[in-house]
């Protein structure tokens, strides 16, 4: 298996974030499984602003339609836990388009009755409550509650200076609690907190799951790869992921300019 897994980090900005990631997808990568983890040219400036983040999102968008066109995938994972491009590639590709959010949120429904979310900062509050809100989880979502990291490219700084861990570490330990207090029974911690607690062993709060996600991807999109070739499905083309004709992704293709597309 050979599987695309697309953060939305700066390839240079955020290189060790990207490195720890690569570290735990290769852990819990099966044999035979073999995980590129790819970063952005700019991406995660400001990534809670939509501005910023939507420009993010056209290069995910592009990298997917790469793979679409050039083949040589089994899957492709948006690792990015707000979720770039998920409809739009999830149309186009032929492949298992697994996403962050969908696996972290209905998995820590198996673990418990609620979750709570532990995002990077209080801007990215309604954002992520929206994303669990629209995956139908009203119901079963505790809490959302922030660390205070402003400035997201400091993420890249808590895997090379420990100090600087240390103090992301307590801030998720801290909003987790306050998660757990308003009943969480599962956390998840979007974005570079989910790597740095899995690089330290960190699985678990006052008993209370913090699921790793990076690794929780890979081994749910080896899962969607096997049943893709045993079925031979990996998606409903009814509706929300019809995919367009032909004829329209090559009209499409020579207006807007996009290469990828212009073979239909």
């Amino acid at each position: 298996m050979r599987i695309w897994y697309q953060l939305l980090s700066a390839e240079v900005g955020m290189k060790y974030s990207i490195a720890a990631t690569q570290a735990l997808a290769n852990r819990a990568a099966a044999p035979g499984t073999t995980v590129e983890v790819r970063g952005t040219r700019d991406g995660a400036l400001g990534d809670n602003y939509r501005l910023f983040w939507h420009y993010d999102a056209r290069e995910v968008i592009e990298n997917g339609l790469k793979v679409r066109q050039e083949g040589g995938y089994d899957a492709f994972v948006i690792a990015n836990s707000l979720e770039p491009g998920i409809v739009e590639l999830r149309e186009m590709l032929n492949i298992p388009v697994v996403s962050f959010m969908e696996v972290s949120c209905f998995t820590a429904c198996t673990m418990g009755e609620r979750f709570g979310l532990v995002v990077p900062n209080e801007k990215f509050i309604p954002r992520y409550r929206e994303i669990a809100i629209g995956n139908g989880l009203r119901d079963r979502l505790a809490a959302v509650e922030s660390v205070q990291f402003d400035n997201i490219r400091d993420f890249n700084t808590v895997f090379t200076d420990a100090a600087t861990g240390d103090r992301l570490r307590d801030q998720v330990f801290e909003a987790g609690r306050r998660a757990i207090n308003k009943g969480a029974e599962v956390l998840i911690a979007p974005g570079p907190s989910t790597a740095l607690m899995a690089s330290r062993g960190i699985y678990e709060l006052d008993g209370v799951p913090i699921i790793d996600s990076y690794s929780l991807l890979v081994k749910q999109a080896e899962a969607m790869i096997a049943m893709h070739r045993l079925t031979g499905i990996h998606i409903s083309r009814k509706r929300l992921y019809q995919s367009p004709p032909e004829d329209l992704v090559r009209k499409a293709a020579e207006i807007h300019g996009i290469d990828a597309l212009r073979n239909g």
